[in-house]
């Protein structure tokens, strides 16, 4: 890889958003942004519920633990203009031989279906492939997780297939994931397709 190795600090910036260096201050906002049962209930990260600031702040230490061990890189969604969190997006999963990465991503559900997601991702994937020269990128959801799957598939990532009930999450539930990946071939493609998303006029975004 080139770039620092998805060392921090890094920031990224858009029209919607700045992705920030994530920091124990964000926590409050943070968990006003996740007050929504619905972001929480298909992760494999994270409280599992809407986090009150002390859970958030505990949340945040687990992530900057994973970052001082070189293995997580995470980001702040900061709203424009005021640069209010409302979500976090980070690169995990981090092999730096290999030059490969995985993106994982939760969002304030207000946003849903705005275009903060789809400018997160062409932001961090714009840097993984243009600064870092990653190879292969990554992405993985829950399989009874349909907006994910389509969010996924829409932004050009190929399916690959799943690890079945790998993992144990809440309730005794194992998971299934399934994975797509985007390579270094693919990019232009997949940037044209996110900047063609971008360009179309968007009604307004709600005051976080």
């Amino acid at each position: 890889m080139t770039g620092n190795g998805f060392h921090p600090p890094i920031t990224l910036r858009g029209r919607y958003l700045e992705l920030v260096p994530l920091v124990r201050e964000h926590a409050a906002r943070l968990a006003e942004a996740g007050r929504d049962p619905e972001v929480w209930q298909f992760l494999r990260i994270g409280p599992g519920h809407p986090p009150t600031t002390a859970e958030m702040e505990a949340f945040i230490d687990q992530l900057l633990g994973y970052q001082a061990a070189g293995d997580v890189l995470p980001l702040t969604m900061a709203l424009l203009p005021e640069r209010t969190p409302v979500g976090i997006i980070r690169y995990l999963d981090i092999d730096r031989p290999n030059r490969m990465v995985e993106i994982g991503t939760w969002l304030d559900s207000r946003y849903w279906r705005s275009p903060l997601n789809t400018e997160a991702k062409l932001l961090t994937l714009g840097y993984a492939f243009e600064e870092e020269k990653v190879h292969r990128l990554q992405l993985k959801t829950d399989s009874r997780n349909v907006r994910s799957q389509t969010a996924i598939e829409r932004l050009g990532g190929v399916p690959e297939g799943a690890l079945r009930e790998a993992h144990l999450v809440r309730n005794g539930y194992f998971r299934t994931s399934l994975y797509y990946s985007i390579l270094e071939s693919e990019w232009p493609a997949v940037k044209a397709r996110l900047e063609e998303k971008l360009s179309k006029p968007w009604a307004g975004l709600p005051a976080p």
